[in-house]
């Protein structure tokens, strides 16, 4: 992976007990609170059109915190991960106009301003990841170095306001992979902290896992990473994010046996689904036949590679290198016949 390609990665763009300091970070209107832990809920269940009614109810009750329309952006980007299907930049787009214009009615008092800039820079963080998707790198680094200003400008207004540490030090730990850059320091440890910091937030669990798990796996540090991928899962079982962690992880662990179960649980997942992400299925259907091949089981390879053959209508269709996947199982179709 390139400099820049590890500069960005850390905004891909979602229980242990809150302890008592957190709690001026989460909302102290009861409803609030509930509506956005009942968005990220149903966000990781998958259950996206609830969790969109959800956050729309809480930008109708109020319109004016920028935390509603937050919310809706990273459940737009979650969805459009998870199905791979069209995005709806311009929609998007707005709704992260909306959290930064609100955001200055808070940054301008200083008894919100930690949680204006914490929106601001999540906000920009959000814009800096799909810029940065889709090719525009120099729009990306303009918004990647705005989000990472309005977070540090978060903790100097609050040093504990640890939403704010899980994008940051996410921000840390890739940035340090520049470290070779005279003045890019190399503060990758610090970040993990940071980001373990977060993983308590009611808030940010989800994306801290998230975060950890990929930047633990990169570290070789997989026992911790499976860690925070069996604590999400125990919660959330289907959840096809944290099932294609987990996959990574004990692929790259060279653990075999563990990752085909995971495989076979994120196809089963995937083909279930609302919408069928086909470069998921493709790619879990490449690795079963690549496992059955091994156990010399030519039966099973050949009719995982016939589907995956299958998909051709998909190609342009869905995000991911799908004409790829599908070459690479003609190549070992061809070594069975």
């Amino acid at each position: 992976m390139s400099p820049v390609k590890y500069y960005f990665y850390f905004l891909i763009a979602f229980c242990v007990a809150v302890p008592s300091y957190l709690h001026s970070q989460t909302f102290e209107d009861p409803r609030q609170h509930s509506l956005i832990l009942q968005g990220i809920d149903r966000t990781l269940r998958q259950e996206y059109d609830s969790a969109e009614t959800t956050f729309k109810q809480f930008i109708k009750e109020n319109p004016a915190h920028p935390a509603g329309y937050l919310y809706l952006a990273g459940m737009l980007q979650a969805k459009n991960t998870d199905y791979g299907d069209a995005f709806n930049e311009t929609r998007y787009d707005s709704l992260l106009n909306t959290v930064r214009d609100l955001s200055e009615a808070f940054i301008k008092k200083q008894s919100t301003a930690a949680s204006g800039y914490y929106y601001q820079g999540s906000a920009e963080a959000f814009r800096s990841y799909t810029k940065s998707e889709n090719g525009n790198l120099a729009s990306g680094i303009y918004y990647g170095l705005s989000a990472g200003n309005s977070l540090e400008r978060c903790l100097e207004t609050d040093s504990n306001y640890n939403e704010a540490k899980n994008i940051l030090g996410s921000f840390y730990f890739w940035r340090s992979k520049l470290a070779w850059i005279p003045f890019v320091s190399d503060r990758s440890e610090e970040g993990i902290t940071m980001i373990k910091q977060s993983f308590s937030h009611p808030y940010e669990k989800h994306l801290a896992s998230h975060n950890l798990m990929v930047i633990l796996t990169e570290q070789k540090r997989y026992a911790e990473a499976e860690k925070y991928g069996s604590i999400m899962l125990k919660e959330y079982f289907d959840n096809r994010l944290f099932l294609w962690n987990l996959m990574t992880v004990y692929e790259k662990w060279d653990r075999k046996k563990e990752m085909i179960e995971v495989v076979r649980r994120l196809l089963q997942s995937t083909l279930n689904a609302k919408v069928t992400n086909r470069y998921t299925e493709a790619v879990c259907r490449l690795k079963l036949a690549q496992d059955a091949l091994s156990a010399k089981d030519q039966f099973t390879a050949r009719k995982e590679l016939d589907s995956i053959l299958g998909l051709g209508r998909y190609i342009g269709k869905t995000k991911g290198d799908l004409k790829k996947k599908i070459s690479q199982a003609e190549d070992l179709l061809e070594t069975i016949q």
